[in-house]
């Protein structure tokens, strides 16, 4: 039940850049592509989500409920809402259409709203703009790691790029690095692999409680591929973003700061995103299986646009670039300083200068900095 749902840590990830204005959404252009990557995976949820309905004589009649887990400002997913909502009326004219965004209490709820309202200029088309109707939005501040919804009651669930933060840091953070990723120790890495399985599991059996029968759930997750290839470290450039900030914070604040900084997130390899779903397990037993998963790059906008001359002026993109890494970092090293006996802002200002110091570096060597997507793209039903 509820009462023994897993507790999240507070202030893991606080939103940066003004209120209800979709930073996120105007800065973070690389999730726009990664869910566009999950289009035709959606596409064959949807499809069975909507033969389970007809199947239990439930179609046209009663509502088809969609989640978005880990929304944040619920921009980047708006393209692939309005693709599920057209979907369904076209499928079911008469059935009520209710989307159930989801993110933590602390989330930019004022730009949901506004954005998915169509009220926020230049952000991106909705299908809250009439005409789609008897559609409605609502939205939960609890945590993914708690059950959202009620028991059986979404068709289809879905979520990019959030579920990759975990619980909390392992004890003892990591001493070599600011991402487990790029830690090299081994007693690090094991502890965060176990902290990251344990949650994983936790979030599909939530999921599990909340979907109903036939209900289907599609996840974009932050991955480790096969090449070692992860966020913001890939091939096609020289400097990883992650050993870069580190870096850099280092030099910014001090050692001890950077010590105490950790990301509390855990890039997952495709193997750890579907070993739960083992014959006996938990996961199995709670009626989810596996319909497919892989792994993929979506490759970095802000580089691509540089390589093709989109963008000459090394500063401007530099400028343009910079603000998708901090959309979702900014908090992280924040809370590392304030750990640190920092008042907020002494830190704040320690991380605008790390900031400065990653765009000089972005603009003297433009193309080998980048922030390419490294995702499993993973597709379950509830039987």
């Amino acid at each position: 039940g509820r009462g023994l749902a897993t507790v999240e840590a507070s202030g893991k990830h606080v939103p940066w850049g003004g209120l209800g204005t979709g930073t996120y959404t105007a800065a973070t252009k690389g999730c726009f592509d990664v869910i566009a990557r999950c289009q035709p995976i959606v596409r064959s949820a949807l499809t069975r989500a909507l033969a389970a309905r007809e199947a239990a004589g439930v179609a046209n009649s009663t509502p088809f409920a969609i989640a978005d887990f880990g929304t944040a400002d619920a921009g980047t997913s708006l393209p692939l809402m309005c693709s599920i909502v057209a979907a369904v009326r076209a499928a079911e004219p008469h059935a009520p259409i209710v989307v159930h965004y989801e993110d933590q209490a602390a989330n930019d709820w004022q730009s949901v709203f506004k954005l998915v309202h169509g009220d926020l200029a230049g952000g991106p088309a909705t299908y809250m703009d009439g005409s789609i109707d008897n559609c409605y939005v609502l939205a939960s501040g609890s945590s993914f790691y708690q059950q959202c919804f009620a028991p059986a009651s979404i068709d289809l669930g879905f979520c990019a790029t959030a579920m990759h933060w975990l619980t909390d840091t392992p004890a003892g953070g990591i001493a070599d690095a600011l991402h487990s990723a790029d830690s090299r120790d081994g007693a690090t890495r094991a502890a965060f692999a176990a902290q990251a399985a344990a949650d994983w599991e936790t979030i599909l059996l939530q999921r599990a409680k909340e979907l109903k029968s036939g209900g289907q759930m599609v996840v974009a997750n932050f991955a480790v591929d096969e090449d070692g290839q992860y966020l913001g470290t890939s091939k096609r450039v020289a400097q990883g973003m992650h050993p870069t900030f580190s870096e850099l914070w280092r030099e910014v604040a001090g050692e001890e700061v950077h010590r105490a900084t950790s990301f509390p997130n855990e890039y997952r390899s495709l193997a750890d995103c579907v070993a739960p779903f083992a014959a006996g397990s938990r996961v199995s037993e709670a009626g989810l299986t596996l319909v497919s998963a892989e792994c993929d790059l979506v490759e970095c906008p802000f580089l691509n646009e540089w390589l093709t001359g989109a963008v000459t002026d090394p500063v401007e993109h530099a400028k343009r670039f910079v603000p998708t890494t901090r959309t979702w970092s900014n908090s992280t090293f924040v809370s590392g300083a304030v750990a640190c006996g920092h008042s907020k802002a002494e830190a704040d200002s320690l991380v605008d200068e790390m900031f400065r110091r990653y765009e000089a570096r972005v603009a003297a060597d433009p193309a080998n900095h980048a922030m390419d997507y490294v995702h499993s793209y993973f597709h379950a039903a509830k039987a």
